[in-house]
This record gives C-alpha cells, sequence and structure tokens, in this order.
C-alpha cells in the first residue's frame, strides 16, 4: 500500500491584484505535483531554491492549504480531517526543519520541547513517570545524555540540536519523516554522524524518510528515488542511480552538471514548461515531463 500519496496538488500565491477587482499575478509555487511515497521508502525531493520544495512538504504535514489536489495518507484522504481523525494525521508525519536553533523554543529546557511534543498524545502520556520515561528513550535513540534536560538550546552545538529536533518529532512514533534541508546549515562531519545516526533510527522505528535537499551528494548516499522540482512541477522522478546515470529533463541534467561536476551551465535559453505537460514513463520506473 502507498504511505502517502499527492494528486495534482496545486498552490498559487498572489503577487499582485489588480485595484478594481481583477485577476492579479500569481507566482506557481506548486503546480499540478503528483507523488506517491511508498513505506521504508527514502524518497528526495530536490531542486533549486524557490521551486516549490518546500512549500510542497508544507502542504504535506498541512501547515498550508492546498488551492485544489488530493492528498492520502495509507488510502485515506486528508483535506477535510478533524478533530481526532487530524491528530491521527499529524501523529503520523512530522517534519524537521533547516535550522534546530529557530524551530526550538529559546524559552523552553530540553524536557519541556519533547513534553510539548507529547500534547496529541495526552492519554498516553498523561503521567510524568511515562512522559519521563519516553523522554529518556529518545535521547539515547539520538545519542544524546538524560543529563540535558535542564539545558536550553543556545546550550548545545548546531548538531546537538538538531539531534533534540529528531528526537522531538520522533515522540509520537511518526510513520513519515519529512527532513527539510535538515543537515544543510551542519558541517561535513557532523553532517555524515546525523546521516548515520537516520540510518540507525530508520531501522529502530521502521520509518520512512522524505528528504528535501540541494545537495546532492547527500541525496545519492540517502534516497533510494529522486524526484527533481523545477518551476513548481516535477519535472523528473526515478530510481537515485537511473537519475545520476542517465538523466533525462534538461534541467536535471543542469542540476548534475552543477552540482556534481561543479560546472556551471550557460542556458541559451530558458527551459519552458508548458503549463499542461504531464510525467510520461520513458523507461520502467522513469518518469520525465514532456518537454
Amino acid at each position: 500500500m502507498i504511505l502517502l500519496e499527492l494528486k495534482n496538488i496545486k498552490k498559487y500565491f498572489p503577487i499582485k491584484r489588480k485595484s478594481w477587482g481583477g485577476q492579479g499575478a500569481f507566482v506557481k509555487a506548486v503546480d499540478q505535483v503528483s507523488l506517491s511515497i511508498y513505506p521504508g521508502e527514502n524518497v528526495s525531493l530536490v531542486g533549486e531554491s524557490g521551486c516549490g520544495k518546500t512549500t510542497l512538504a508544507r502542504i504535506m504535514i498541512k501547515l498550508i492549504q492546498q488551492d485544489s489536489g488530493s492528498i492520502k495518507l495509507e488510502g485515506q484522504e486528508v483535506a477535510n480531517l478533524k478533530g481526532s481523525k487530524f491528530r491521527k494525521f499529524r501523529k503520523d508525519i512530522q517534519m524537521v526543519f533547516q535550522d534546530p536553533f529557530n524551530s526550538l523554543d529559546p524559552r523552553f529546557t530540553v524536557f519541556h520541547i519533547l513534553k510539548e511534543a507529547m500534547t496529541l498524545e495526552k492519554v498516553r502520556y498523561r503521567h510524568f513517570r511515562d512522559q519521563e520515561q519516553r523522554i529518556k528513550e529518545l535521547l539515547a535513540a539520538v545519542d544524546l545524555p538524560v543529563n540535558i534536560l535542564n539545558r536550553y538550546p543556545h546550550e548545545f552545538s548546531g548538531g546537538e540540536r538538531q539531534r533534540i529536533a529528531i528526537a522531538r518529532a520522533l515522540v509520537l512514533n511518526p510513520k513519515l519523516l519529512i527532513l527539510d534541508e535538515a543537515v544543510s546549515s551542519l558541517d561535513v562531519l557532523i553532517q555524515d554522524q546525523i546521516l548515520k545516526l537516520l540510518q540507525e533510527l530508520q531501522d529502530k522505528f521502521q520509518l520512512t524518510y522524505l528528504f528535501i535537499s540541494h545537495n546532492l551528494k547527500v541525496v545519492r548516499r540517502v534516497s533510494h528515488k529522486i524526484a527533481v522540482m523545477y518551476k513548481g512541477k516535477i519535472v523528473e522522478m526515478a530510481a537515485t542511480q537511473e537519475i545520476f546515470q542517465n538523466p533525462l529533463h534538461p534541467y536535471t541534467k543542469e542540476l548534475l552538471s552543477a552540482a556534481i561536476e561543479y560546472k556551471s551551465v550557460r542556458r541559451s535559453e530558458d527551459i519552458n514548461i508548458h503549463p499542461n505537460a504531464q510525467l510520461v514513463e520513458k523507461e520502467k520506473g522513469h518518469f520525465v515531463l514532456d518537454v
């Protein structure tokens, strides 16, 4: 069964409205995007800044509402979920953000940060001893000592803060963890530690990952499948090695050349995307947008 399925997701943001009430201009942040993620899979969403990656992720976890399109978690449409059904959905999908310092409340201790994440499981973690036990389990899982519980975010290194952010995301046993540039602000050695940790956590907690990144070297290491995003659309999607060895879309070729070969590509003309272009399966499991 598909864990998370997106169909024709669209999100436009107005940039200018005509004074007499007519239709103004829009940024097509996400434009008819479809994507399927299977249990246990590592999927990476790559593309340049501003292509719509983070907007799509925020739509997935319902931080913002899509204009149109379908989101299904294990076959259930989540667009209009409310009450207990919405709370269950939010437990199943969690997100780790790029900057752990800004994503952790500086006024809260580590204990308070992790305890706050339990609000969707008030019955399960009603008693202090249950809260404390779960918090200690998670700190052990992310290789942090329990004697940090009364410390504040500013007292930690960037790598330690990101481990705390990961522990917070794991509090409710999510099925899908979205990592939005989760290692990009860390130095290379700490990146390596966090990536190894994520692999261990995936094995331990049966997690599914969606990585959002512009670092193709990291993506190549962690992904089973890559979706390439450009101007709000997914222009190519295939298994990781297939993308690296046989890119089909002009933008994917440009991205790989810049990131892997350190070669800038001077376009003779802009890469145009037809509004009605569709992903087409050119080879088995290898999809590319009509060009």
